[in-house]
């Protein structure tokens, strides 16, 4: 659940311990060349960091092909985790990295204002992009336009229970009344996004969880056998079609706006061909078709580089 990855060392600290590790070494490089700032509109060299999974591969890819498509030289690496990727993005070590707008907001939050900052995020993305502005400011950093992509908690149930209930959304599953073991972790039951949260906004009683981690194999077959009743995944995960499930909507709000957004460094990525580049991928990005990209990476097994210039031309962003 990204949005509870807060705890992490300040900012600045992090980028001086990534220096003292050995620089860019802390990533695992895609292409060649080096980080450096752009020159100008349409030029230079630019790199594109990110963490390593199946969605961020995408996103990287796209703004990658994006950029060169621009005129920029482009660099793509890859971190593990936020508390690496984010200070390199402050240090100017990379220069763009594609982000979800709540969970960054409040990941800056936190650092700023201590681990039991309150959180100034909304279901409205504009909103939380205004609360976070001021903050990515203070560190250098600056948003690009958001797409209505969006990749927040999601939680779903088997088709099979959802067609027999007449299931669409969580107030349907609330209004029930069912006890309900949830396939999530433990720390579910004390995270505000996850049991607490659907206890508050949807009624739901939540009398345990599974252990499971978060989108897992191990869950999703939880709910597919009866085990439990509702497992907790992202709201772009490919796969659940082919197992029989479906995520029900979040019709209460609950989620924060975890719309994908690219986040640059101001100083070394803050000239206007930046955002000509990746502003109409923007535009055009949907939650559905991430969904859809992530599935013909996960479970086609194409290359995130192909699936991202496929879309990408198709779209009419990306000459074929």
């Amino acid at each position: 659940m990204r949005t509870q990855k807060f705890l992490l060392p300040g900012l600045l600290a992090g980028s001086l311990l990534l220096s003292a590790c050995g620089g860019g070494d802390a990533f695992e490089e895609a292409e060649g060349g080096s980080a450096g700032s752009t020159e100008g509109a349409g030029g230079g060299s630019i790199t594109v960091g990110g963490a390593q999974f199946t969605e961020m591969a995408v996103m990287q890819s796209m703004y990658a092909l994006l950029l060169e498509q621009a005129g920029y030289d482009v660099d793509t690496q890859t971190a593990e985790q936020r508390e690496i990727y984010a200070p390199a993005l402050v240090s100017g070590e990379v220069d763009v990295i594609p982000e979800y707008a709540a969970t960054f907001v409040q990941y800056l939050n936190r650092e700023a204002n201590g681990p039991d900052a309150e959180e100034i995020t909304s279901n409205d993305v504009d909103e939380t992009i205004a609360a976070g502005e001021p903050l990515l400011e203070a560190q250098g950093l600056a948003f690009l336009e958001p797409a209505e992509a969006a990749d927040t908690n999601g939680f779903y149930v088997t088709q099979e229970y959802a067609d027999a209930e007449g299931l669409t959304t969580l107030t349907d599953l609330g209004e029930l009344g069912q006890p309900i073991t949830l396939a999530a972790g433990d720390e579910c039951l004390e995270r505000p996004f996850c049991a607490p949260g659907l206890e508050a906004t949807y009624g739901l009683d939540i009398t345990g969880v599974t252990g499971d981690s978060f989108a897992s194999l191990t869950g999703k077959q939880k709910v597919v056998d009866g085990t439990a009743q509702l497992g907790l995944t992202g709201t772009t995960d490919g796969t659940l079609a082919g197992l029989g499930l479906v995520i029900l909507e979040d019709d209460g709000g609950l989620q924060a706006a975890d719309n994908l957004v690219p986040v640059v460094n101001a100083e070394s990525a803050g000239d206007p061909g930046v955002a000509e580049a990746l502003d109409p991928l923007a535009a055009v990005l949907t939650t559905e078709d991430l969904t859809e990209l992530n599935l013909q990476v996960d479970e086609q097994r194409l290359l995130a580089e192909d699936v991202a210039r496929d879309y990408l031309v198709e779209q009419g962003l990306l000459e074929g």
